[in-house]
C-alpha cells in the first residue's frame, strides 16, 4: 500500500506493484488507448528530447485526472515540447530491452495549479521521496515514423497510459537515487549503445485519465505505472520525425536529449 500526501487532501493509491530492482523485462508501462482498453504489461524505458511540432490541435476544455488527484483539472495547453522514444538500457550485470518499440510519446506544455504531493517512488535506482510542483507537461501516447506520417488506425498505440508530468525535487531528508555506472542506452536514433551520465530526478509522470469535451473518457489502464525522469547527457538524434496521436499528425523537430525516464512504482 502506498499513500500520496497533499495539503488538505489525501488519496490512497493501492495495488500490487512490480518493483524493478534487477529484473530485466518486467512489465511496467501500461495505459489506455480508449475507454475499454485492457491492461498491458509493456515496460519500456524512455529517452525524451526537447522538440517542436506542427499539425497538432488540442480541443478546448480537455480535463485531466492524475492518479494522485481526487479531482479533474482543466489545464491550459501549450505547444508540443518533448518527444520520447523507447530505449534499451544497459547497466552492469543487467540489460533492459525495449518491450514494445511502437510506443512513443509526444508531450505538450500545460499550465495548471495543484497541491504539492510528496510520495515515495521505487525504481532500479532505489527509493526516494519526491515533492512535486505544479504540472508542466502532458504526454500523449503516439505512433512515430522516421519517413513520413504514420497513418495508423486507431491514432493511438493500444495499451499506453496518458501521463501528467510534474517538476520534482527531493524531499527534506530523503534518500537519493543512486544510478549505477556505467549506464548505456540505445534508441532508434543511435546505431549502437552510448554511455550516458545520469543526473538528478527532474520530472514525475503520473498515470492520468483524460476526458475530452465530447465526454469520451480515456481511463487509466494501470494506476501503478509511473515514470521518474532523470537529467541525462546528450545522445544521438535524428530530425525530423513524424508523430500521430489523438490530437493530430505532423512533423516533429528533435532538438536535444533531456531525460532518461525509468518505470517506477509508488
Amino acid at each position: 500500500m502506498s499513500s500520496f500526501v497533499r495539503a488538505g487532501t489525501f488519496r490512497i493509491a493501492t495495488g500490487l506493484a512490480v518493483i524493478l530492482f534487477g529484473i530485466a523485462g518486467a512489465g511496467l508501462l501500461a495505459g489506455s488507448a480508449g475507454p475499454a482498453a485492457a491492461q498491458s504489461t509493456a515496460n519500456n524505458h524512455y529517452l525524451c528530447y526537447t522538440a517542436t511540432a506542427t499539425g497538432f490541435k488540442i480541443p478546448s476544455g480537455v480535463q485531466l485526472v492524475p492518479e494522485t488527484s481526487t479531482t479533474a483539472i482543466t489545464p491550459i495547453f501549450g505547444p508540443a515540447a518533448y518527444h520520447c522514444n523507447p530505449t534499451l538500457k544497459i547497466v552492469p550485470g543487467a540489460k533492459y530491452p525495449i518491450v514494445d518499440p511502437t510506443w512513443h510519446y509526444l508531450c505538450f506544455t500545460i499550465k495548471a495549479t495543484q497541491p504539492s504531493v510528496t510520495t515515495a517512488m521505487n525504481n532500479q535506482f532505489g527509493t526516494a521521496q519526491l515533492v512535486t510542483k505544479n504540472p508542466n507537461a502532458f504526454c500523449v501516447p503516439s505512433w512515430k515514423s522516421l519517413t513520413g506520417p504514420p497513418n495508423k488506425k486507431p491514432t493511438t498505440p493500444k495499451g499506453a497510459n496518458h501521463y501528467t508530468c510534474y517538476p520534482v525535487s527531493y524531499a527534506t531528508s530523503s534518500n537519493h537515487y543512486v544510478p549505477p555506472s556505467p549506464i548505456m542506452v540505445q534508441d532508434e536514433f543511435a546505431k549502437a549503445p552510448v554511455t550516458v551520465k545520469v543526473g538528478a530526478p527532474q520530472e514525475l509522470c503520473v498515470p492520468t485519465e483524460k476526458i475530452l469535451p465530447s465526454g469520451l473518457v480515456y481511463k487509466i489502464n494501470n494506476p501503478n505505472l509511473y515514470y521518474v525522469c532523470f537529467a541525462v547527457s546528450k545522445t544521438p538524434i535524428k530530425s525530423p520525425v513524424y508523430d500521430e496521436n489523438q490530437f493530430g499528425t505532423g512533423p516533429v523537430t528533435i532538438k536535444t536529449t533531456r531525460w532518461l525516464c525509468l518505470p517506477s512504482t509508488p
